[in-house]
């Protein structure tokens, strides 16, 4: 029995580094070189729902139609990536204002494929719960020849291994195939799952990138999902041309490969790592944006160079769904302590597709940067009043008095989207305090923050939660990877 313990114990050992700290897929974990780019290829969008001054609900909406638009324009290939992409809307019953996203999206990337265009959609095991149940929206796109790839999950590390560890040892052996028996978590009336993607689940990894790559030439980077229920949700995108385009696109060929798609190694190449364009001169080279193209963890590698290199004077700007990473609280605080002003806008974690949560993780978090009085009013959080949607931006912007810098894009600020764990991906821009970029994403914020024209954010106070056992909750699911953010 000793020997058959100290055995167990050892194939334990060995699975939880081997899946905890194994080599990220080729292609990921990535920064390409910084290019510089004319003012006119980049745009920053974003969609919002709020309360006007007459207390009526409004929904600005421009990713989604942008993004249609671009698919309608293309004359060669169109590749999208894609987290969150059906029309489920389980619990919750769908709301007349809700957009048929994923039906939009479907229906041009059928249309473009039919007409000879390559066509390639990546996504996420969810849509189909782990493969517990044909998509109807995947197969529509598969009958159309359009490429469909479901992300292989095992590839990448796992985030979980309190619960990891024993699922790879003795429950990943279960078939994924045959009827459901379970009723679907997300509580669709219609859906049934396996027990074999329940547990699969509980690993709780994703490609949670949001990027549209048209024709090699035109990029969406968004925090927006095509998800029907999502449809509602505030978010941002960028959209980008020419080289950092082409790298957006070398970096989604990179996911299609490693999740077994045939044929994938020249549609690689073909992408290539395009060369920096660089300007005639240097009053040219200045007036230009400088853009890095950034995933998983080097994502948080540059975000933290940004926040220790502002110093008094400076404005830190987050506009974020989740904020609960232990080293970038930390750091944010040590820059309020520099005397950075830094403003933080974070969703209230009140809500999520219909159904009521409980302030975890961001009312919590947030006890970290808001009640410490000894940055006075360095350090502010406000709470986006929401409406049973989400604000569910990834934004971070940083003022200093010789340059702006904005990053953006599928990234949260946890230890699941920074840490190698999921697949992210995100723009870093580089521009003048002046700028139509630095104004247009300052404009935002502001609007927001100081509530211009509408109702956007409520006081801290006004949402606050002091209950230690649900910030002791959140601490144990930072920190064990057992949770979903």
């Amino acid at each position: 029995m000793l020997i058959l313990a100290t055995i167990l114990c050892l194939i334990y050992l060995a699975v939880f580094i081997r899946h905890r700290f194994k080599s990220m897929p080729p292609g990921t974990d990535y920064q390409s070189i910084v290019y510089n780019v004319w003012p006119g290829d980049v745009r920053f969008i974003y969609d919002l729902r709020y309360e006007d001054e007459k207390g009526s609900l409004v929904f600005e909406e421009s990713i989604h139609p942008e993004m249609f638009a671009l698919i309608q324009s293309a004359q060669d290939k169109v590749l999208a990536d894609m987290f969150l992409y059906n029309t489920d809307h389980g619990r919750n019953a769908q709301e007349p204002d809700h957009r048929p996203n994923s039906t939009s999206l479907t229906d041009l990337l059928c249309t473009k494929a039919d007409q000879g265009l390559d066509v390639m959609l990546i996504t996420d095991e969810i849509n189909c719960f782990y493969r517990s149940y044909a998509s109807p929206i995947l197969n529509r796109l598969e009958s159309h020849q359009v490429k469909t790839v479901i992300t292989d999950l095992d590839r990448l590390r796992d985030p979980n291994p309190l619960y990891s560890t024993w699922y790879r040892m003795f429950l990943s052996w279960l078939p994924g195939f045959g009827k459901g028996l379970i009723p679907h978590p997300f509580g669709h009336p219609q859906r049934t799952i396996t027990l074999s993607a329940l547990f699969r689940s509980l690993n709780f990894k994703a490609n949670h990138r949001k990027v549209l790559v048209v024709d090699s030439h035109t990029a969406v980077v968004t925090s927006a999902n095509p998800h029907d229920p999502s449809s509602l949700h505030s978010n941002i995108a960028i959209i980008i041309k020419g080289a950092p385009a082409r790298e957006a696109e070398y970096a989604e060929h990179a996911v299609a490969a490693f999740s077994g798609f045939p044929a994938l190694g020249s549609a690689k190449k073909s992408a290539g790592r395009p060369v920096a364009a660089q300007g005639n001169t240097a009053g040219e080279c200045e007036s230009r944006y400088q853009i890095q193209l950034l995933t998983e963890k080097k994502i948080k590698d540059r975000l933290i160079r940004e926040i220790q290199d502002s110093f008094r004077g400076d404005l830190i700007m987050v506009g974020m769904l989740y904020l609960t990473h232990r080293q970038i609280i930390r750091e944010l605080k040590e820059a309020a302590g520099r005397k950075v002003e830094v403003r933080i806008i974070l969703d209230s974690s009140e809500h999520a597709f219909g159904m009521k949560k409980y302030g975890i993780p961001n009312r919590h978090a947030a006890l970290d940067l808001a009640v410490d009085p000894c940055f006075g009013d360095n350090l502010n959080v406000r709470w986006y009043k929401t409406n049973g949607e989400q604000f569910h931006s990834k934004l971070v912007a940083v003022k200093r008095a010789e340059s702006f810098v904005l990053m953006a894009g599928s990234a949260n600020l946890t230890s699941r989207n920074l840490d190698n764990y999921n697949l992210e991906l995100d723009l870093w821009i580089k521009t003048r305090p002046d700028s139509t970029l630095s104004r247009d994403v300052e404009g935002y914020f502001d609007r927001i923050w100081f509530n211009k024209g509408g109702k956007y954010t409520l006081d801290y106070d006004a949402a606050k939660d002091e209950s230690r056992i649900k910030y002791l909750l959140y601490r144990f699911q930072e920190a064990s990877g057992m949770c979903t953010y």
